[in-house]
């Protein structure tokens, strides 16, 4: 791995060198250690000195610090160390210097300024992080002496932090580099806010707000593992999904500290402006609050990095209020993966009312009998297509028993983790439109998926007459 450090060589300067060498010892990388001079002409306005020259002698002190430097990392190990010295802003030039080397990594020191500076002032750490087009870790002062300058031959114990959003998905593309070239025990981390969670999944009955929900856990956790896939190299994986109340940055970092996490990985955000001021980053506050674990802020993909790539559609949610209309999507939901195979998560919505909010309490007022249960069961499975089988697709077939039909539907999206939804436009017969119209409205208002709305009637025939009434 190629490390660029920057330093302006105090004691912790020093410090976050060595956590850099550790590194690069670890993934068989090199160090490279930057110092950005302040030019000396921009501050001084006597016509008696020569600034030239004063310049070229602050270079040269520059140079033979940075050699003393090196010589100090070298003798910990075989690892190659080079230095880089130049005058200018020191986010610009340490930026354009990382990318000049095809750094994978930046490294620089966090300094305990108080808070309410650094919310007015910003940091040169926080800028870098903010404008990174690449990794850059942050070593606060409380982690000199512990962590990744401390590790041995151990694995590396790494936390991964992540939110669902894309821009944390760069943590994973980090650890999967990093485990790559070193033994890493990694915890993947998903904090949740239960009463968001409880209504995306549309969960019922009396809840513990306060301990995991295996309803949430199951579900994020399953998240979790699609996004991570498969990673190379040696080490435990952990997946902790945990609910969490209050500031997620401090929860983050409680939860490094309960895993005794040598580093701490997660996505930065690129706010700016007013946004950044009325809704601070969750990286940001991490930044500034980290005291006793090193942390990598990795960019997010670009906005349009996934243009190339053609979704591939598996599983399929079919709402059908099991009227003739509200059948007749049902079809269009197996053609959808009928030629890769998948699954078709066949449902049925019983409408009533339920408590509010629904995770409170539980309501039994015109719940489903096991009969009456059974009986849509049996009327969902009869609308299998029969080749489905043989086209290779499986059909789930699920009764949603309570709620309004078109958030039940977004939130069994939600739980069944479909890539698309397919219902009828209309519902059950007659001579004016059936609120299963408004549902399916409601359907593309509410959910996070793609839907697909298929007219309830078939078009006009051949002869000019409309096909059978429907609504």
């Amino acid at each position: 791995m190629k490390i660029v450090v920057g330093t302006d060589f105090s004691r912790h300067a020093q410090s976050v060198g060595r956590v850099a060498f550790h590194l690069a010892q670890r993934t068989d990388g090199s160090v490279e250690l930057v110092h950005i001079i302040d030019p000396a002409s921009a501050h001084i306005q006597a016509p008696s000195v020569d600034v030239d020259a004063l310049d070229q002698k602050i270079r040269q002190t520059t140079e033979a610090k940075l050699v003393t430097e090196v010589r100090a990392l070298a003798g910990n190990g075989p690892i190659p160390v080079t230095t880089y010295c130049a005058a200018g802003d020191v986010q610009e030039v340490l930026l354009a210097r990382a990318r000049a080397g095809g750094a994978d990594l930046i490294v620089i020191g966090a300094h305990g300024r108080p808070a309410l500076e650094r919310l007015f002032l910003g940091s040169v750490a926080e800028r870098i992080v903010r404008y990174a087009d690449r990794p850059v870790l942050i070593v606060p002062p409380g982690a000199e002496g512990v962590g990744l300058s401390s590790v041995g031959n151990r694995p590396l114990r790494v936390m991964v932090a992540l939110d669902g959003r894309r821009a944390s998905e760069g943590g994973v593309a980090f650890v999967r580099q990093l485990r790559s070239r070193t033994a890493c025990d990694i915890t993947f981390l998903r904090l949740y806010w239960p009463v968001e969670e409880y209504r995306r999944l549309g969960l019922v009955g009396a809840r513990d707000l306060a301990a995991p929900d295996p309803g949430v856990t199951t579900d994020l956790e399953r998240t979790l593992r699609t996004k991570v896939d498969v990673l190379p190299g040696d080490g435990e994986i952990v997946y902790a999904v945990e609910p969490a109340w209050g500031d997620p940055a401090s929860r983050i970092l409680f939860a490094a500290s309960e895993h005794r996490a040598d580093m701490l990985i997660m996505g930065s955000e690129s706010r700016h402006g007013w946004a950044r001021i009325a809704h601070p980053p969750v990286s940001s506050q991490v930044a500034r609050l980290a005291f006793d674990v090193p942390v990598v802020f990795v960019p997010g993909p670009p906005p349009d990095a996934s243009r190339s790539e053609v979704p591939r559609i598996s599983t399929v949610l079919a709402p059908t209020d099991l009227s003739l209309a509200g059948n007749r999507s049902v079809p269009f939901a197996y053609a959808l993966i009928a030629a890769h195979g998948g699954v078709v998560e066949l449902c049925h919505v019983h409408e009533r009312a339920l408590p509010n909010p629904p995770y409170a309490y539980d309501r039994q007022e015109g719940m489903l009998t096991a009969e009456e249960r059974a009986r849509i069961e049996g009327a969902l499975r009869a609308l299998v297509p029969i080749d489905a089988e043989r086209l290779g697709i499986a059909t789930h077939v699920t009764v949603i028993d309570g709620g309004k039909a078109a958030q039940a539907i977004a939130q069994a999206a939600e739980r069944f983790v479909v890539d698309a939804i397919v219902l009828a436009s209309h519902g059950k017969g007659g001579g004016m439109q059936s609120p299963l119209g408004a549902v399916s409205q409601g359907v593309v208002r509410l959910a996070r998926r793609p839907v697909v709305v298929v007219p309830s009637a078939p078009p006009v025939g051949s002869n000019g007459a409309e096909g059978e009434r429907t609504a």
